[in-house]
């Protein structure tokens, strides 16, 4: 009877952790730091109750509903995140590296974007693996070497997160192929050469850059095959209509298959406006369908809605939300609806500007990221409230926990989204837009408990039903 008792007594509690925006997106993070109401601040755990009538907006939580499995949450180890590294002493760079990775002390991330090459958040020359003089052209790759990014750390750099979180997962994705392969030779705008010649020396291309990670002790899980294909612009981009990246799909998993490579394949990886103009005629191919391991996106253009279309339209197949950066509790809150329109992942893009807001070769300016740097000593940096938003989910919800059933919510009140991890616990992360406190109640499998946010504030509530 005692064991029932104590085993009663622990899932009748609620623990909540929150955190505060402060000028979301502002410049002025780039300044100094300065801290929010809120940071990661544990609260009194709440009571479970039996239900009551109650006119609080209310959350209706249902665990038997469970949707997509979590893969991880995460950020980028693009090159101007580990120039900026390189700067500092080993053990400044070591206790960073933990804080991207510790779920008590940091964030707790486990899923991490590499570049294949470069891409346009680098302080590099931009370069592929396979850079010739104007002219040659090497579909041997006899040239073919990773040797920059170990010369620049990049390699050092990702062993070290290995080492940090052994269970991190890894994925990989390319801006250009090499120039002689693209029809204006360069590494900038332009496209993939016609012919099967040039699909086969690309496929050729990434299969030997993922035996080259792996050689450096870093498994890629997975790897998209075109950063943004449908851009052309001023750094490493290459338009890839969808006919050319399912002829590179079919090649590239014949490559991975003769070499005994497991990477996934993951098809688009750009917006939500074109997403499924892109992704029909590559999975309405029957080759094409079985080859193509999941569907990545970026949030730059159009409505996360589009995930559950093509959900529907091809539930086998996983969605990923490969790239975005977002800011405060309207940040928070896009997380959600990509979550609740079955996004199985999450990926910030950069990890840390410096205070000049540097270095990188993007067009426009970037806002802040979840560290920057003083530009003046390297070895001082901060965090920015969007390092708190984003544990608010990472060091909460597991890598595969399931969403489970929620109602959304308002953005007059309170929005949410809620999980079911592996050790059965529940999470809900819970948003407050509004300039004002917001009391809610959660109603779950015949129990509830009552909470207040505080205006401009995410919560995370985790308990045991």
């Amino acid at each position: 009877m005692s064991t029932l008792i104590k085993s009663a007594v622990t899932t009748l509690e609620v623990e909540a952790w929150l955190s505060s925006e402060m000028t979301p997106g502002d410049t002025r993070w780039f300044e100094g730091p300065a801290d929010p109401a809120y940071a990661l601040s544990l609260q009194p755990k709440l009571k479970l109750t039996a239900p009551s009538a109650s006119d609080l907006p209310t959350i209706l939580v249902t665990p038997a509903h469970t949707y997509q499995q979590m893969l991880g949450i995460g950020t980028s180890v693009e090159d101007t995140t580990i120039n900026n590294l390189s700067k500092m002493d080993a053990a400044t760079r070591a206790s960073f590296i933990q804080q991207l990775a510790d779920k008590e002390s940091g964030l707790g991330f486990n899923l991490f974007r590499i570049t294949i090459g470069t891409s346009d958040f680098t302080a590099q020359p931009f370069y592929t693996y396979n850079d010739l003089p104007e002219g040659e052209t090497d579909f041997d790759m006899k040239h073919f070497s990773i040797q920059k990014d170990v010369d620049l750390s990049i390699i050092e750099t990702v062993q070290a997160l290995l080492q940090a979180a052994p269970n991190v997962k890894i994925f990989a994705s390319p801006w250009s192929p090499p120039a002689w392969m693209k029809t204006n030779g360069d590494l900038k705008r332009g496209s993939l050469k016609e012919g099967a010649e040039y699909t086969a020396a690309l496929a050729k291309y990434y299969r030997l850059a993922i035996q080259a990670f792996e050689e450096q002790g870093i498994p890629v899980g997975a790897m998209t095959m075109q950063n943004e294909p449908l851009l052309e612009t001023d750094y490493p981009s290459c338009y890839m209509s969808p006919e050319r990246q399912l002829e590179l799909a079919i090649a590239l998993k014949r490559e991975f298959d003769e070499h005994g490579l497991s990477t996934k394949l993951w098809i688009f990886d750009h917006n939500f406006a074109d997403a499924m103009g892109y992704v029909t005629p590559i999975l309405n191919d029957s080759e094409g369908y079985n080859v193509v391991d999941g569907i990545a996106l970026h949030d730059y253009d159009g409505s996360p809605e589009v995930m559950s279309e093509i959900h529907a339209a091809y539930p086998e197949k996983p969605i990923y939300l490969t790239e975005r950066s977002l800011w405060g509790t309207a940040g928070a809150d896009r997380m959600a609806q990509y979550f609740r329109n079955y996004a199985s992942s999450y990926n910030a893009w950069v990890t840390m500007l410096d205070s000049q807001i540097g270095t990188h070769q993007w067009l426009g300016q970037p806002g802040p990221t979840m560290f920057v740097q003083d530009a003046a000593q390297p070895n001082r940096y901060w965090r920015t409230p969007e390092f708190n938003m984003l544990a608010q989910y990472s060091r909460f919800v597991e890598p595969g926990a399931y969403r489970i059933g929620s109602t959304y919510g308002s953005t007059e009140t309170v929005t949410n989204v809620a999980f079911r991890n592996p050790d059965g616990s529940l999470v809900t992360v819970v948003i407050n837009q509004t300039q004002e406190e917001q009391s809610f109640r959660v109603l779950c499998d015949g129990q509830q408990f009552i909470a207040a946010l505080p205006a401009g504030t995410v919560g995370t509530y985790r308990w045991i039903q």
